[in-house]
């Protein structure tokens, strides 16, 4: 299993993924969104990591983010961030840079500012 440098490491390279895209004039705003998902996966992985937990899919990694307590705060950004990238992934869902800058963005930085302190 990955270790929780490893998950940051893939997190942070996700996010630069993300930023390298201008979300002002990309064709590409699903991979923004689909990366920051990613990241914020990955960021929940390094948490969990330090637990000696690994998720083995997106069913069991939704019930233990609901289920731990220090977790339980991201859910809801957590899953809307998920939904977002299932929408442009699977459903074609265009996402705009609005919605990107003010819905999209504004879950990871709230997964990332729980999550950090306790790596």
């Amino acid at each position: 299993m990955p270790r929780k440098e490893e998950h940051l490491a893939k997190a942070q390279y996700d996010e630069r993924f993300a930023a390298s895209l201008d979300v002002k004039t990309t064709p590409f705003a699903d991979w923004i969104v689909t990366a920051l998902f990613y990241a914020a996966l990955h960021y929940v992985e390094a948490y969990f990591a330090t637990l000696k937990r690994h998720s083995g899919d997106h069913r069991a990694r939704d019930s233990a983010v609901w289920r731990d307590p220090q977790t339980h705060p991201i859910y809801v950004d957590y899953c809307e961030l998920k939904n977002f990238s299932i929408n442009a992934r699977y459903f074609m869902q265009q996402f705009n840079q609005a919605e990107i800058v003010l819905k999209v963005q504004p879950c990871l930085i709230s997964i990332k500012g729980r999550l950090l302190p306790l790596l």
